[in-house]
């Protein structure tokens, strides 16, 4: 990848998906088995294509994508094929959900690679948040009710994990019980610490309960930092600092402190040793509790750390505005499941190519689509026998 001075284009972007890699994870996941025309190779490509070029992204749309001279000849495809929407369903609704899982992790390691030594420091900094979806409950197969009219919609989670640059796990939840917070972050947390040791988890005031801090804090290199709402109890075991109102960042720090939180419904305390560091808005005069297990950095690095939360939120506004997250394109979870992998796979191209060639979100996402086009006009114009040079420069 080009260094951050240069500007990069999308085919420059797709070129850093081995194609040959890519095959083979078809190969082991067995995706292409009794598969004549959508194999798993040519369906990743119609989603990744139709979730740039499409405002609204459909069955209908990756139809007519999927059937167009201009998408095969791009991707190289059979220009005999031709499939049907309800086929595209059909496929997104069996079609081996690991083909795609292992895709996006191949992805995102193959673009992590060419993160110099601070941003791989960063790396250890993961926000955690969740976004719902809701859709029509006669749509959706699978989801969890919502009120209590039975016409009503249903909703579905997206639960992510974001190390500033990229999504770096994505977790699909339609059980009612992962309408908790408390349920839905952990579980995240836990399967990206196997594999990434040493991490810093920041996650809002969803989380609550103080079992899940206790679990989280036994668990070997796990480390989080939230805040607390201001209506629990603690007892203090020692004093860290006292902030005398000294300012760290846009706060003013009132108390750095190590304590036991009160059990819920009871007189007594927790085994486990938190950090608790509380502050002030000097202008709001709002007051802030920041929990963390974390007691090797300054308190001014706890803060930056979880102001650093609020990326997560810009990130699944991108999304949702550009990416169409909140529109499902399939109700099966399958194949919601398909939608959102392929969904973190285009992201990663388009923030890519927005932070090298330093554009906006729309932007970025309209420029990626005009240089497609642009590149299959091209290889028609090769085709035909002309000289693309004399119109593209």
């Amino acid at each position: 990848m080009k260094s951050e001075t240069d500007k990069v284009s999308i085919l420059q972007l797709l070129a850093l998906i081995p194609d040959e890699d890519i095959r083979k994870i078809a190969k082991n996941t067995l995706v292409d088995y009794y598969s004549k025309i959508l194999d798993g190779r040519s369906l990743l490509c119609l989603i990744l294509y139709s979730l740039i070029e499409s405002q609204r992204n459909s069955l209908r749309t990756m139809e007519d994508i999927f059937n167009s001279s201009a998408f095969k000849f791009l991707f190289n495809l059979d220009p005999n094929k031709k499939v049907k929407y309800n086929s595209i369903s059909e496929r997104l609704s069996i079609i081996n959900i690991e083909f795609f899982k292992k895709s996006y992790e191949l992805i995102y390691n193959q673009f992590t690679q060419h993160y110099n030594e601070q941003e791989i420091e960063n790396l250890k900094l993961v926000r955690v948040d969740s976004t719902m979806v809701a859709e029509a409950a006669n749509k959706l197969l699978k989801g969890m009710n919502i009120g209590k009219k039975k016409d009503g919609k249903k909703q579905i989670k997206f639960t992510v994990a974001y190390d500033g640059k990229y999504p770096c796990m994505s977790e699909l939840f339609t059980d009612k019980r992962y309408l908790s917070e408390d349920l839905a972050i952990p579980e995240v947390i836990y399967k990206y610490a196997e594999k990434n040791k040493n991490s810093v988890f920041v996650f809002d005031r969803g989380v609550a309960k103080r079992e899940v801090f206790c679990n989280l804090d036994k668990q070997e290199n796990i480390y989080f930092v939230t805040r607390l709402k201001d209506n629990f109890r603690y007892r203090i075991i020692k004093h860290i600092e006292e902030g005398t109102n000294r300012p760290v960042g846009s706060l003013e720090l009132i108390s750095d402190q190590i304590i036991q939180l009160g059990k819920p419904d009871s007189k007594q305390f927790l085994e486990n040793h938190f950090r608790i560091i509380i502050a002030i808005n000097p202008k709001t005069k709002n007051t802030y509790f920041f929990l963390t297990n974390v007691l090797d950095k300054k308190a001014e690095e706890i803060l930056s750390f979880y102001k650093k939360r609020w990326d997560i939120e810009v990130f699944f506004r991108f999304l949702k505005q550009e990416l169409n997250l909140s529109h499902l394109t399939s109700t099966s979870e399958n194949g919601m499941m398909i939608m959102m992998y392929m969904t973190m796979i285009a992201s990663m191209l388009v923030l890519t190519y927005k932070r090298i060639n330093n554009v906006g979100y729309k932007t970025a996402v309209r420029r990626v689509s005009f240089e497609l086009n642009e590149f299959i006009i091209k290889l028609i114009v090769l085709r035909c026998g002309g000289d693309p040079s004399l119109v593209f420069r």
